[in-house]
């Protein structure tokens, strides 16, 4: 089962709009394709030419590329956003792609297309480049041209183009990384050389994906967003009454994408899932220090994701953070204290 963010973007022009209609009428997807190596690859014969990389705002890792330039070359393009946890976690397979396959002939681009303002900041993604260890070349597609002009609609969305230039093989979301590296391998004429697979954990009953700004979200325990900007006071809620919700307490702002907290506030989620991510950041440039509870108590030791300590998370940037890991699956009440100046744009789940 694969996961990802899907993205409520308007698709541009005529030509992208004729692309979306040839992706969304080929054949079935190659991660459903019975099989791996070539049964997983567009026929020859039905691959269509590969967009251009379009309207960017620079590179990292690399002098500009095109994709005309890398004809004779087998390209892997990864749409991703560093603060989609999917794109994250595709990452080690990413990299081990590229060292075993750079040098037999393996191109790997990643097109960060940002979700929120704030990925469109050069610095921010340069960051988070290091961050992650990805090495290489990351076009800066911050208006969507080039996501536009693919046709793409998900994070992360894997394209493998041929020698030829056309797309071969296209994959939505994490997973399979088995049928992924047999593609590129059967392109390369290779034999693969997998990584052991993870079984993918069952998220049947998983909380979704939560938005907090009404440009997406919905709040739960039949609170309401204010007018734009102007600050609301929510009370002070002890216990969400709603499940797979947030529920707010204290004082905070709309602001489309995100919720500012305007005093001292609190977020209560009751949520199901082993991992708990947190996409937000300060207001101004000045750390804030969040603290966290568990069912009305300190969380675990055994539970403290990787950007979580025993006092909280201190929230430095406007990034995901990785708070909760190893719950079970089991139902949690989460409580966030959280001081004012703290934009909240969403919570998600592993």
């Amino acid at each position: 089962m694969s996961r990802y963010r899907w993205a409520l973007t308007a698709i541009a022009g005529v030509a992208a709009l004729a692309l979306l209609f040839t992706f969304l009428a080929r054949p079935t997807p190659p991660s459903a394709a019975a099989g791996i190596g070539n049964a997983a690859l567009i026929p020859v014969d039905q691959r269509m030419p590969a967009a251009q990389f379009t309207g960017l705002d620079g590179w990292l890792n690399s002098q500009p590329l095109t994709v005309s330039g890398l004809h004779g070359k087998v390209v892997l393009i990864d749409f991703w956003t560093f603060s989609c946890v999917n794109c994250v976690r595709t990452i080690p397979h990413l990299q081990h792609l590229e060292q075993t396959y750079a040098n037999r002939g393996l191109v790997i681009v990643g097109v960060h297309s940002p979700e929120f303002d704030f990925e469109k900041v050069r610095a921010n993604v340069t960051a988070a480049v290091q961050r992650f260890g990805v090495t290489w070349p990351v076009a800066l597609d911050s208006e969507m041209n080039t996501w536009n002009a693919w046709g793409n609609q998900y994070w992360p969305a894997e394209y493998l183009i041929d020698q030829s230039g056309n797309v071969a093989y296209i994959h939505d979301g994490e997973g399979d990384y088995d049928v992924t590296e047999s593609a590129i391998a059967a392109l390369l004429g290779i034999r693969a050389s997998p990584t052991p697979v993870a079984a993918t954990p069952d998220v049947s009953t998983q909380t979704p994906e939560l938005y907090a700004g009404s440009g997406r979200g919905q709040l739960g325990d039949s609170e309401g967003y204010g007018a734009s900007s102007q600050a609301i006071n929510y009370g002070n809620p002890s216990t969400p009454s709603d499940q797979d919700a947030i529920v707010l307490g204290g004082s905070w702002a709309d602001h489309g994408q995100y919720l500012l907290s305007t005093t001292a506030a609190h977020v209560l989620l009751n949520f199901s899932a082993r991992d708990l991510y947190l996409v937000a950041g300060p207001d101004t440039s000045a750390s804030l220090h969040v603290n966290v509870r568990v069912d009305g108590g300190a969380v675990p030791a055994a539970q403290l994701g990787p950007d979580l300590t025993a006092g909280g998370v201190d929230i430095a940037g406007r990034q995901l953070y990785h708070l909760l890991t190893g719950e079970g699956g089991a139902r949690h009440v989460i409580d966030l204290s959280v001081p004012a100046g703290l934009r909240l744009y969403t919570f998600t789940f592993g």
